[in-house]
């Protein structure tokens, strides 16, 4: 196990724990780094810097590990479970910024895009280049021939580039898995054309929902290495030479099943429950929910 830091003040230790480590005894797989996986509740400990305020997990795993994992990690993405409400709440708030910002549709890369519905959003909006990462062999396996070509298999790397520059990048519930959330942006604003825009999506660890679940709700998860809130997340975005333009909390589409996965209730229950959802055809229905997640629209400078 490896000890962490605070990436906004760059110091170890000085932190309080919120959460003691529940680790799985037989060793960490691929199967607790999947996502959207079956609710496990398997966490590193989670601790919060008394300075700053920003939460990471500390100690986890060496990077290079965490890289295979993911890489050898499954894609449970279902179309109307997933794709779908996925693609209507990020593609709402990508409009939105295009919308009211003067963005060129040259180019876009979506970082940590899974099976690339993101990728086909981008061509329906209009950009001309499109450019996928995606660490997990799975995702990529899953996604349509014409996107597939244009994902780059492995974690986001500047040498898998070139010299490729875009327009707009995108990373959505990616960001909080990011070991070294420095070098990361740092690196983004890198591949940026000059006043190029960042939108993210990723958890908000300062939500109600994660007051009132605590250790219970899906923020606490094996695969996050930091968590934000409003403040921390523009902090650090600041500090890695971007103009914040908004920071919001995050309305999700989220359909009926996925949100029955989500609760802490048993698996018995859940199955009362569905059956119940199955059997009403209510399971596709989508609701706009506050689910406990934040974006963040930003711009190179």
């Amino acid at each position: 196990m490896k000890k962490t830091k605070c990436a906004l003040c760059e110091i170890y230790d000085n932190s309080i724990i919120l959460h003691d480590k529940n680790l799985p005894l037989d060793g960490i797989s691929s199967i607790e780094y999947a996502p959207r996986r079956k609710r496990d509740y398997i966490h590193y400990r989670i601790v919060k810097c008394k300075n700053c305020g920003l939460v990471r997990s500390d100690p986890i795993v060496d990077s290079s590990l965490i890289d295979d994992l993911y890489e050898h990690s499954g894609c449970t993405y279902s179309l109307a479970k997933e794709n779908q409400p996925l693609k209507k709440t990020y593609g709402r708030y990508v409009d939105e910024l295009l919308s009211n910002n003067k963005i060129k549709k040259e180019s876009y890369l979506d970082i940590g895009c899974s099976n690339g519905f993101m990728l086909e959003t981008a061509i329906e909006m209009g950009f001309s280049n499109i450019r996928g990462v995606e660490p997990s062999l799975d995702a990529i396996k899953q996604a349509s021939e014409n996107i597939k070509e244009k994902i780059i298999p492995g974690m986001f790397d500047l040498s898998k580039l070139g010299n490729e520059k875009f327009d707009l990048v995108s990373f959505f519930q990616t960001f909080d898995h990011i070991l070294e959330p420095n070098k990361f942006l740092q690196d983004v604003r890198e591949i940026l054309n000059d006043n190029g825009f960042v939108i993210a999506i990723n958890h908000n660890i300062g939500s109600i929902s994660y007051k009132f679940l605590k250790e219970k709700s899906p923020i606490i998860d094996i695969g996050h290495a930091y968590l934000y809130d409003l403040s921390t997340i523009q902090k650090i975005f600041e500090k890695n030479g971007f103009n914040v333009v908004k920071v919001f909390p995050v309305q999700n589409s989220v359909a009926l099943s996925r949100l029955l996965e989500l609760m802490p209730i048993t698996d018995s229950c859940k199955n009362i429950l569905s059956k119940i959802q199955n059997g009403l055809r209510i399971d596709k229905i989508q609701l706009p929910l506050y689910l406990g997640n934040l974006g963040i629209y930003a711009q190179k400078i």
